[in-house]
């Protein structure tokens, strides 16, 4: 169903228990538990969410849960959470979906974790917070009784981003060697296809209708018809539409739901004498939206209907960017400029983590 394009990380087996919780740096514990456990702690995950150095809709418990609940790759996927102060007053400083790699030579691995379902992968991280969360992401998995980790690996973040640029001061800082690995973007098209020319083109095939969803009653209503009308065309023939698998549909329902009360979902219809021929769901809030999914009336293609709409969609705020990886919808989306990072420790970085850790905990 989705159109988002990622790199998934192949899962890794891993010794820790469900649940487990270590010491870090400066004050900080780490706890490991699986995803669909985290419903536990929403309100601390929702505050966090609220004030990460970079938003991440994907991350967020709207969406996550709903895929914890109804997707098998999601339900058992490990998260890291950071926490600072005692458990009677202790606070959310990171939400790190990663999963431990063990090497039988050298230091094991943190891996933040992908799907193709997630637009972004950048983990939840408090923006003062962002070297205490990093240092203990570094070094204190060590504390579990394995290797000290200190090799770090994050996955499809915003090269543009603030974390990015955090990331790579602190292993400047730290001496581990930084391996930056832009992701690819979809090439430029030959021309920006002429939409106006189109639309009049469609247009005489009956009346053009553009929508988008206001309230969740609506949104629920273009849910439904964005699933039929995917159902409808070759995703169906193949097997692979939204409706013909439980967990997906319920999954794309309850998600599309939750991020609506938050105002962080809508969905846009282009219709063709009241029968929709394009439907795109967007995710985010404010400037930057994803394009989660989209789908067109095979049969009108020529006339690019999921284009005109998400193009349509676009100039309905002066300020919103819809950013999408869709194949042929890079002349009227925002490609995304993602990347991979690898953190790996040297020896002086090995020789110097003892000390910047004595200096935390004093600090703190």
């Amino acid at each position: 169903m989705p159109n988002l394009a990622a790199s998934p990380v192949a899962p890794a087996k891993t010794t820790l228990k469900q649940s487990a919780v270590a010491s870090g740096p400066a004050g900080l514990s780490i706890e490991r538990r699986p995803l669909a456990a985290c419903a536990a702690i929403e309100a601390e995950w929702r505050d966090l969410a609220g004030r990460a150095i970079e938003p991440n809709p994907f991350f967020e418990p709207d969406f996550a849960l709903p895929a914890a609940q109804h997707l098998v790759d999601f339900r058992d996927a490990p998260v890291l959470l950071l926490w600072d102060g005692a458990a009677a007053s202790r606070r959310l400083l990171g939400f790190v979906p990663a999963r431990l790699r063990h090497r039988l030579l050298g230091h094991d691995e943190l891996t933040g974790w992908s799907n193709p379902r997630l637009g972004i992968a950048t983990p939840l991280i408090d923006a003062g917070e962002a070297e205490r969360v990093i240092a203990a992401l570094l070094h204190a998995p060590g504390r579990w009784g394995l290797a000290n980790t200190q090799n770090l690996q994050l996955n499809r973040l915003d090269l543009d981003g603030p974390l990015l640029r955090n990331v790579l001061q602190i292993a400047e800082r730290t001496g581990h060697a930084a391996a930056l690995e832009p992701l690819p973007v979809p090439p430029a098209s030959a021309g920006v296809p002429d939409l106006a020319n189109l639309r009049h083109g469609l247009s005489r095939q009956g009346k053009l209708s553009f929508a988008e969803s206001g309230s969740r009653q609506e949104l629920r209503d273009m849910v439904e018809l964005h699933l039929a009308l995917e159902a409808s065309g070759s995703l169906a023939r193949a097997g692979a539409a939204a409706l013909q698998d439980t967990r997906e549909s319920a999954f794309l329902r309850a998600m599309t739901r939750n991020l609506a009360r938050a105002h962080r979902c809508r969905i846009g219809l282009l219709s063709l004498d009241d029968k929709p021929v394009a439907g795109a769901i967007l995710i985010g809030r404010g400037q930057r939206l994803w394009l989660y999914s989209g789908t067109q009336d095979e049969r009108f293609s020529s006339f690019v209907p999921l284009a005109q709409l998400v193009a349509w969609l676009g100039r309905r705020s002066r300020r919103r960017e819809i950013v999408g990886e869709a194949p042929g919808l890079h002349a009227v989306t925002v490609p995304q400029r993602l990347g991979d990072i690898r953190l790996t420790v040297t020896a002086a970085a090995a020789r110097r983590a003892p000390l910047l850790s004595r200096r935390r905990a004093a600090a703190a």
